[in-house]
């Protein structure tokens, strides 16, 4: 049964992850139908490919399906970059007999032509496929078909498939996706809804449409072998959802029929069927599906795509699809090519294609020239992927998937239309439609892609029109003599010239003007626009003017630009803030200069940008080359200047990158063309590229003799070749041009102190650096510095001189530097100050009421000034001091052993204001003898001393008392020295103490009193490190005359049990006999030492080792031991002895010394003297306890007795009367009481001790 079980749960697990069908891998017999909504019965051959089958739910037509994933079915996506080949299949009974069968299921998959696909195949079920290895041609393998480039689901069917090769036999059909690892796009393949069956209706075959019209056409099939005996029904739609079995058809008893009345312009979708009897009918098999010619539209046609869409379109199954929608739009609507139904403007750039949209015009009779106009947009690649547009008979119908190709009266107008992101106008003026007058011309928009790379978006088509024009353009429009504030604009007349002239209409935006926009008149064939604005592009559009009310359409002029206004030298531009002075030649480059703040350093810049300056990027597969340029008049004269921008930009090696110029004014780039060198043109420096951070650009020594005295040109030109590259491109920030000069600064000087002073001068535009000399009046020799130059536009150069002399008259110059060449210097004087460091004070002689205070250094040309007083006063006494070379100065009238600070500062000469003070300098005076002793310490307590030590005084011996505190009377000690040790005293008591000195046999005056408080007993702390492998289990005493004590325990390294009841140990003094017994966990040898700090002293001496055992296994371990007969008895709780148990493994223990392996445990013993018999009269009034802390009991009294307490010295405490035989006495002190109990029996007087 167990064996049964662990089998039946793999196979389980096999079926859950797909590598062997549900049900064992059984053949299914027919009718066959899988869709996946809850179980696959496929088998899965996926082995360790990188993309696999799955069943799941991610995809499905609808719910589930069998698709390919390489994230372990979370996504339908797949490793374009890994090869793959997978099978899946379903074995499948093939009755005897057999011959055609149906066959059909649903799929979607992109992946990539010719490499990236599904095959469907049929072999017996004893071929095996094998994970890695695509299925060949052979001997029964039958292929059925390849399929890919699809993003929607689609539906194969087979009406008729040959099964007959595996009539009485298993079949396998086997579904094999193949990817190359080379390319790719998603998703990759998934199926549902497979269908096998034998049908007992066969379908008609051949269909075929043909007569079609704008409102009729007629479809047409053969009929199968044996014919129907009930005849057909068609169905038919816009929608292309397909008929179910359910589905009433129109009935059809022929093989053809005519569609009518159907709408012009329109795609239908049509199914025919062949109906055997009322009950069995063939499954419905789709026809071509048609689109209905359209009513040809007059000239002139005009379609804006604002509300409807009435061009056809030629999309078949190709993967991108013409479309009309609002995704893009000038504005609105349009007609765009589409890889996801609409939803955007892109397209599948590894999936070609070739697809129509088309408009039928009607041409009337004797027809010659008209004009046609388009807006578009799309990027595509080069030669690769574009637009081309054509005029051909109404007779051609252009195919999905074939490019038109020029001849029998297809003419193609223009070129290819690509390289553009954003709207585009077309106009050609010269459309000759003489060949298609008096017919019908098909207006052809044919987007093609190659489905190698290519760049988004796709095409879009919008404000399409077509007229014949009754007043016509002016040509050839020219822009001659641009100025910065006018241009002149041409154009040639057309013929005839129109009678009323023309009309000129320009602005800066570029937006054209509409047929109602009024021009201003002209009525030659130029004029002159002003007044322009400087280094401004100007658009401008032209229209004949045949009468008032026939113009023509306008037409537009090329751009022109303003030259600017030559910037001057010094020149500066970071383009943070302000507008932009460079000029740009753009053109239709796909690639132009912008300004924004896309990079920048920091701030703004100007760069490369392929999407209207929103980034610094380029379109590496489009050719540009394009200049970003400034006028600069260069002074009369000049000959070397210094020029840095900063720059950045990666590109590719010798083939994207930037270019410096320096031109002359007259010479202007040309968007496209690079600049060559020639005369007066030269280049700085060679390519820049590869460099991705911002990098500076610095020529120092800049030649521009060659433009002295005219207006440069400094050109930025960046050039990239359309194939290849690295973002981004070319970015440029704080462009710099300035010329030195070496006028003498004015020169300033601030913040001057003792030993420093500040200059500050107009710094020269042209970044000139300065050289300072300076040096003490009358010396002969000058000390220099170098002072480097602030760049432009910096106003102003400082430097601060340093190290000084003190109150000193210098003289300082300072000259600019030039190209090497020095100017004139200037000259300033100004004296030092004097030196305000304060003195170091110190005092000496201190008597009891004078000192002695001087001071050093001195400072030269200065006076000094002292202030003292008493140490935590707040008013100063102030001294004005003697002048140097004067350095001390004797304190007088001082207070006795008092604390005083010192002060002193210097002021410069002729100043008011002193410098700063020194830092306080302290002192005490003397004391006398009667004055208390100062330094009173009290050091070395322990419970029964204490060290006490104070300041000495000459020639005194001392007096020192102490008392407990609380207690009337003082203990005397006279000492020669100032160090006395206090003995005797008595553990936790607060005492109190005073000194005095004793001078020529006469105390002199106590100190205040200090407190002090002595501890109780402390030991040495001892451990083990780790007692996880060794412990103390359990401690058991068996004191002779008390009860015995018992503590079982776990591991711990140390357990301090003195404060647990339940292990205080009891013993009498002088008793023998007394047991202690040691259990110990431990598979290692162990040794056992056991003490009991008998005379409570806070150490373990040898003599109080009751035991000591090992190192061995044994346990337990037993010893017995003897109470000394003056062993410390316990009188109160606190005051116990210690018992310290101690096991330590490989040794004995020594005491206060800690150890790796073992436990140390401390208990507490309270030891009593031999019980005697009671002397005492149980029926007496008797307190207790005695000592006590805080409630002292009273018993045999009554209700109504009274007490008073009276201390030491005789006097009345406490009085009152005695409530629950209790007297609540702890906020006394320290000390002996007596208590007075009066009750109806009489009186009764008790001593008791507070502790």
């Amino acid at each position: 049964m167990k064996k049964f079980s662990t089998v039946l749960i793999l196979l389980l697990c096999l079926m859950n992850m797909g590598f062997i069908p549900e049900a064992y891998g059984q053949a299914a017999t027919l009718p066959y139908t899988q869709d996946f909504s809850t179980t696959n019965d496929l088998t899965l051959l996926n082995g360790t490919q990188p993309n696999k089958w799955f069943h799941g739910n991610v995809t499905g037509n609808p719910g589930n399906s069998l698709y390919i994933s390489n994230d372990n079915g979370v996504t339908n996506g797949y490793n374009v970059n890994s090869a793959s080949v997978v099978q899946a299949y379903r074995d499948i009974t093939i009755p005897a007999g057999s011959t055609i069968s149906t066959f059909s299921f649903d799929w979607k998959g992109v992946g990539e032509n010719g490499w990236d696909y599904l095959r469907v195949w049929l072999v017996p079920a004893t071929f095996t496929p094998t994970p890695g290895t695509q299925i060949t041609a052979g001997t029964g393998r039958t292929q059925v078909g390849q399929f890919n480039l699809q993003t929607t689901w689609q539906t194969f069917v087979s009406p008729t498939l040959n099964i007959s090769a595996y009539a009485g036999s298993t079949m396998r059909l086997v579904f094999e996706w193949r990817n190359d690892g080379i390319l790719g796009a998603q998703p990759a393949i998934a199926i549902d809804n497979i269908n096998l069956f034998i049908p007992t209706c066969l379908v008609p075959m051949g269909q075929t449409t043909s007569a079609i019209t704008a409102t009729s056409a007629t479809l047409s099939w053969t009929a199968p072998t044996p014919a129907p005996a009930n005849g057909y029904q068609i169905y038919y739609n816009t929608t292309g959802v397909p008929p179910t079995s359910a589905t009433v058809g129109t009935p059809v008893t022929g093989t053809s029929t005519t569609l009518n009345p159907l709408t012009p312009n329109t795609t239908y979708y049509w199914w025919v069927r062949a109906v055997c009897s009322p009950t069995d009918s063939s499954m419905w098999m789709s026809g071509p599906n048609f689109t209905t010619t359209q009513i040809p539209a007059t000239i002139p046609y005009t379609q804006n795509f604002n509300t409807t869409n009435d061009l056809g379109f030629t999309s078949g199954t190709q993967p991108n699809k013409w479309y009309f929608g609002n995704v893009t739009g000038n504005p609105g609507n349009s007609i765009y090519i589409s890889n996801d139904n609409g939803v955007t403007n892109s397209y599948n750039v590894n999936s070609a294609s070739v697809v129509h949209a088309y408009r039928d015009i009607s041409v009337p009779t004797g027809t010659t020239l008209a004009y046609l106009l388009f807006d578009w947009k799309g990027f595509g690649e080069s030669t690769f992927d574009y637009l081309r547009v054509w005029m051909v008979p109404s007779s051609f119908v252009p195919v999905a998937g074939t490019q038109i190709t020029a001849g029998g009266g297809r003419i193609q107008i223009g070129g290819n239309f690509n390289q553009q992101t954003t709207w585009q106008n077309y106009l050609n003026t010269a459309v000759n439609l003489s060949t298609f007058a008096g017919s019908t011309m098909r207006l052809v928009f044919e987007w093609r892609n190659d489905g190698i790379i290519g760049t988004q978006p796709a095409i879009a088509v919008d404000n399409i029109n077509l007229f014949i024009p009754s007043c016509f353009v002016p040509t050839a429009m020219g822009v001659t003599t641009v100025t910065s504030t006018t241009a002149t604009i041409n154009w040639t007349a057309p013929t005839p010239a129109p009678a009323n002239g023309y009309q000129v209409f320009f602005n800066t935006t570029g937006v054209p003007p509409t047929g109602a926009t009024a021009g201003t008149p002209v009525a030659g064939t130029s004029t002159t626009l002003t007044p322009l604005t400087p280094n401004t592009t100007y658009y401008w559009w032209v229209r004949a003017m045949c009468s008032p009310t026939n113009p023509s359409i306008w037409v537009a002029g090329p751009s022109f630009t303003t030259t600017q206004i030559p910037a001057t030298i010094p020149y500066y531009q970071p383009f943070t803030t302000g507008p932009n002075d460079f000029g740009f030649t753009s053109g239709t480059q796909t690639n132009k200069w912008f300004m924004g703040a896309a990079t920048g350093n920091t701030g703004n810049s100007i760069y490369i940008s392929n999407d209207a300056g929103a980034t610094n990027s380029y379109t590496i597969t489009s050719a540009s080359t394009v200049h970003a340029y400034r006028d600069i008049a260069v002074p009369a004269g000049t000959t070397i200047a210094k020029l840095s921008f900063d720059w950045k930009a990666v590109g590719e090696s010798s083939f994207d990158y930037l270019r410096v110029w320096l031109v002359p004014a007259t010479y202007m780039p040309t968007a496209g063309t690079q600049i060559t060198a020639g005369t007066g043109r030269v280049q700085l420096g060679t390519n820049y590229n590869q460099q991705a951070t911002w990098l500076g650009y610095l020529n120092s020594t800049l030649n521009l003799s060659s433009f002295a005295g005219t207006t440069m040109r400094l050109v930025f030109e960046w050039r990239n070749d359309g194939s290849g590259g690295t973002q981004p491109p070319v970015a440029i920030d704080n462009v710099k041009l300035v010329i030195c000069k070496t006028t003498t600064p004015v020169v300033t000087l601030t913040n001057i102190t003792h030993n420093s002073v500040t200059l500050t001068w107009p710094q020269d535009s042209g970044e000139a650096s300065y050289t300072i000399r300076y040096r003490p009046i009358g010396s002969p020799t000058w000390q220099t510095i170098a002072v480097p130059a602030q760049p432009y536009p910096t106003p102003t150069n400082t430097y601060t001189l340093t190290q000084l002399l003190s109150a000193t008259q210098y003289e300082v110059e300072v000259a600019a530097i030039c190209n090497t060449t020095t100017g004139g210097y200037s000259h300033n004087q100004f004296l030092t100050r004097c030196d305000p460091t304060p003195p170091n004070v110190t005092i000496s002689n201190i008597t009891t009421t004078t000192a002695l205070v001087t001071w050093t250094p001195l400072a030269a040309s200065s006076t000094y000034t002292m202030r003292y007083r008493i140490v935590g006063t707040t008013a100063w006494t102030t001294v004005n001091l003697p002048a140097p070379p004067a350095n001390n100065y004797p304190l007088t009238g001082l207070n006795v052993y008092t604390t005083y600070e010192v002060q002193i500062a210097n002021k410069c000469d002729g100043e008011t204001t002193l410098n700063p003070w020194s830092s306080p300098k302290v002192f005490t005076t003397e004391r006398t003898c009667e004055i208390p002793p100062p330094g009173l310490t009290i050091t070395t307590i322990t419970p029964t001393s204490a060290v006490v030590v104070w300041d000495p005084f000459p020639g005194a011996t001392y007096i020192l008392r102490y008392r407990k505190v609380g207690i009337p009377s003082w203990t005397t000690i006279n000492t020669p020295t100032n160090t006395v040790t206090l003995t005797g005293l008595l553990e936790l008591t607060k005492y109190e103490m005073q000194v005095a000195n004793i001078c020529s046999g006469t105390p002199g005056n106590f100190t205040p009193l200090y407190f002090f408080t002595t501890p109780t007993v402390i030991y040495c702390q001892m451990s083990a490190q780790s007692s996880a492998q060794e412990y103390i289990s359990k401690v058991t005493v068996k004191p002779t005359g008390k009860p015995t004590m018992e503590n079982p325990s776990g591991a711990s390294n140390y357990t301090d049990y003195t404060g647990a009841p339940a292990t205080f140990i009891e013993l009498i003094q002088g008793s023998t006999g007394n047991e202690i017994t040691i259990e110990k966990t431990s598979t290692n040898e162990e040794g056992i030492a056991v003490w009991i700090d008998f005379d409570r002293s806070g150490t373990f001496d040898p003599n109080e080792r009751i035991l000591a055992n090992g190192p061995n296994t044994n346990t337990p371990v037993t010893g017995t031991f003897s109470v000394p007969a003056n062993a410390f008895v316990s009188t109160a709780d606190y005051k116990y002895v210690l018992m310290r148990v101690a096991m330590q493994r490989g040794g004995i223990p020594v005491n206060c010394t800690s150890f790796p392996y073992g436990e140390v445990e401390d208990y507490t013993v309270r030891i009593s003297k031999v019980p005697v018999p009671n002397s005492l009269n149980q029926d007496d009034i008797m307190i207790y306890p005695n000592p006590v802390s805080s409630v002292l009991h009273v018993k045999n009294i009554s209700s109504k007795a009274a007490y008073k307490i009276y201390n030491s010295a005789g006097q009345l405490i406490s009085d009152g009367f005695i409530l629950n035989n209790q007297i609540n006495v702890s906020k006394l002190i320290s000390g002996v009481y007596v208590i007075y109990i009066e009750d109806v029996e009489g009186t009764v007087q008790k001593k008791f001790i507070k502790e």
